[in-house]
């Protein structure tokens, strides 16, 4: 498609390239409201302040990722990682490294955090999201697990690309449990362009 083409199909300028797979999900991308569900339940029960929830439900949200080269002594992929939060300030740069290994971090809306990242693919990836019909996975997602001892809760997040509005774009499938409770947000990303770190 031109960019010509592009001008005329703002679908079309905002899904996934071609290119674009979970293992290398290099780019800039947009947080679209009008196709993702609200996320203040889970936000609520995360413990969020209310007037902070406020805050990001209204927000511009972009996320950056940059291929980047394996740690020395390993093979597992890793992506250099960027958010902007607009307005609201909640910014954070930080690395995922799709090992499986747990890694303790402090973000600013979560405070201390553990993280773990790894790809999943077949029957493990229908346990977590079920019906991926429209998805172009390869058989393969990302799966995102984080805690937070403090509050008590765990949010696990299944990245896949699927077929949104009429383009493929990124999204995740978030669930977040604390205790018997649940709640879970299916959160679509628009594709800006190449990442800029």
């Amino acid at each position: 498609m031109t960019g010509v083409d592009q001008l005329h199909n703002p679908i079309a300028s905002m899904e996934a390239p071609r290119q674009a797979k979970i293992l290398d999900v290099s780019g800039r991308w947009l947080l679209n409201r009008s196709l993702s569900d609200s996320t203040e339940a889970s936000f609520a029960l995360q413990g969020i302040p209310w007037i902070v929830r406020k805050i990001i439900n209204f927000a511009t949200l972009e996320l950056q990722y940059v291929q980047l080269p394996p740690s020395p002594g390993s093979t597992a992929a890793r992506f250099g990682f960027k958010q902007t939060v607009s307005p609201g300030g909640f910014n954070t740069s930080n690395e995922y490294i799709f090992d499986g290994q747990k890694r303790v971090d402090t973000v600013p809306i979560f405070g201390e955090i553990s993280a773990r990242c790894r790809y999943i693919r077949g029957g493990e990836l229908a346990e977590h999201v079920a019906g991926l019909s429209g998805a172009d996975v390869d058989d393969t997602a990302i799966l995102e697990v984080i805690q937070s001892e403090a509050m008590g809760w765990s949010a696990s997040t299944v990245w896949v690309f699927e077929a949104i509005d009429g383009g493929r774009r990124l999204v995740k499938h978030n669930t977040t449990t604390k205790g018997e409770q649940v709640e879970k947000a299916t959160i679509v990303f628009d594709y800006l362009g190449p990442p800029r770190l």
